[in-house]
């Protein structure tokens, strides 16, 4: 039977599967241009990286942070209190404050290094090598995030 809660559900697990499962597929990516001897790899798998990252993660990430927010309002056996909850916002909003204050800003920054010297830029490899490695340490605790919710600790 469909009820709201259930679509709230519905909602909130398929943009955790696009947002994770896209970050991993992003970092194999990226883990494969690192080590491309074609030094043009990496400008291409950065700039795919930030467009689907703009166009689908970050939605994603927005919309899965409503419905989960709304999951708990409308549930009476979950509150913000909840360690395994609060964790969870707090993690979303790191992540959050790192795409917005560090990648999105950096990348902006990569692009005009590669632009200016080409796509064996040092510079610019060295800019997009540092987002790679944060946005793996940001995949770690997105796969914590959901440990959370799976686990649910202290329930």
């Amino acid at each position: 039977m469909f009820t709201l809660r259930t679509v709230l559900l519905y909602i909130h697990i398929v943009c955790a599967v696009v947002w994770v499962g896209g970050a991993v597929f992003a970092q194999v990516l990226a883990i494969r241009a690192e080590r491309s001897t074609d030094p043009s790899e990496i400008v291409r798998t950065g700039k795919s990286i930030e467009f689907v990252g703009q166009r689908l993660f970050i939605p994603a990430s927005v919309i899965l942070f409503l419905a989960g927010v709304w999951l708990v309002i409308d549930s009476a056996g979950y509150d913000f209190e909840q360690p395994w909850i609060a964790i969870a916002i707090v993690l979303w909003l790191t992540s959050a404050l790192v795409g917005s204050l560090y990648l999105g800003p950096t990348s902006k920054k990569i692009s005009l290094a590669f632009e200016a010297e080409g796509p064996t830029s040092a510079s610019g490899t060295a800019m997009m090598k540092r987002v790679f490695l944060v946005s793996r340490i940001e995949l770690l605790g997105l796969l914590l995030v959901i440990g959370l919710m799976v686990f649910k600790p202290g329930v």
